[in-house]
């Protein structure tokens, strides 16, 4: 392919490899390497050209004419290498799974009953879509996971493991937790068919409305911590609580997300433990010993989270530091509820022992 022409139409398997050398020469420069300038261009201009991958663009690429642009931006969002690929495959990799997706098998089957609209949101374990049944007319949510969290080891096990994990998610029917209709596989990437709500993610409620009076909180974490609760019963722990894994909506409407990611959350935070000194927003809301062994299964380890979580909506930030808790009295939040925050964030021996200790002091503030 000549570098100065830009061909009007790229097969997906020219797209993947374009879209992979690219990340990878990004990657490099961003970590102290070299990317050539002219090539940067040349595929800056071939990807914001591209119909298919206008609504997954990263912001950076549409404002970085340049490589110095580029380094500049990297520099500014990490000062580590480590936090800059992190974040370059976060925006990134969207691109590669929808052009793996269209192009796999089994998506023109699963394109006859259902219409994309839009994309919902993207993560590190795949991307969410909002898509509509052709004859039904009725909008579902529709998660296809990202290639980078069962690739890495024993490929066949480790789907059914997925899959197993995935049928015990069916039988949960709890008004605070989104339903599960159908799961399956893409070619070799799982997805799962899911009900649609339509509401916003806690992060994003307190980017847009800030942090939350305490007799709002005490309502949403009751909804929340009832939803975990039944989890609980029916056998399911979450192990992966933040945030952005709790969908609002008015009136006080509450849903809880992604249940049955065991072998995604392991990956993830066994490569947090290999990547010393990289600290995550996501990781201030995972139990201490959660992240000392991601293999352990312990109900607590969501209380802890729910702990977390509901510190994040009082305050607006993730509880970090030794002091935290002065936080709370500096707001003037009330020390019974002070009090039962602090014994969800306390060392696993001292933490509620359910969700129904926890719920029952909720009830009580």
């Amino acid at each position: 392919m000549n570098n100065n022409t830009l061909p009007k139409v790229l097969s997906d398997d020219d797209l993947l490899i374009l879209l992979e050398t690219f990340k990878n020469g990004l990657v490099s420069r961003a970590t102290g390497g070299d990317y050539d300038e002219e090539e940067y261009q040349r595929t800056r201009k071939i990807i914001l050209a591209n119909p298919r991958l206008e609504k997954l663009i990263p912001k950076f690429l549409k404002t970085c004419r340049t490589i110095r642009d580029f380094w500049q931006w990297a520099k500014s969002v990490s000062s580590t290498y480590d936090g800059r690929r992190q974040i370059l495959a976060d925006e990134l990799n969207p691109m590669l799974d929808a052009i793996e997706y269209e192009s796999g098998e089994g998506a023109l089957e699963f394109n006859r009953n259902y219409e994309e609209k839009r994309i919902i949101g993207t993560g590190g374990f795949g991307v969410v879509y909002e898509y509509e049944h052709r004859l039904l007319k009725m909008p579902f949510a529709v998660k296809i996971f990202a290639p980078a969290f069962y690739e890495g080891a024993t490929d066949q096990k480790e789907l059914e493991r997925f899959f197993q994990e995935s049928r015990i998610l069916f039988k949960l029917n709890h008004p605070n937790i989104i339903r599960i209709y159908d799961a399956g596989l893409i070619g070799k990437r799982p997805f799962i068919r899911m009900e649609y709500f339509d509401g916003k993610n806690l992060n994003k409620v307190i980017t847009e409305f800030g942090a939350q009076t305490e007799e709002k909180s005490i309502v949403a974490m009751k909804h929340i911590v009832s939803a975990i609760g039944y989890a609980h019963t029916c056998g399911i722990i979450h192990r992966d609580l933040k945030p952005s894994k709790i969908m609002a909506a008015k009136p006080n409407q509450f849903r809880v997300i992604d249940f049955g990611l065991g072998i995604f959350i392991e990956n993830e935070l066994h490569s947090r433990l290999t990547k010393t000194g990289v600290q995550t927003i996501s990781g201030y809301y995972n139990a201490p010993e959660l992240v000392a062994n991601p293999k352990l299964i312990d109900k607590r380890s969501d209380i802890y989270s729910l702990g977390a979580i509901w510190y994040t909506l009082l305050t607006g930030q993730p509880p970090a530091g030794s002091d935290f808790m002065s936080t709370l009295m500096a707001l003037g939040i009330s020390e019974k509820t002070i009090n039962v925050i602090k014994k969800c964030l306390n060392p696993l021996e001292t933490r509620y022992a359910d969700c129904n200790e926890l719920l029952t002091d909720l009830q009580s503030l």
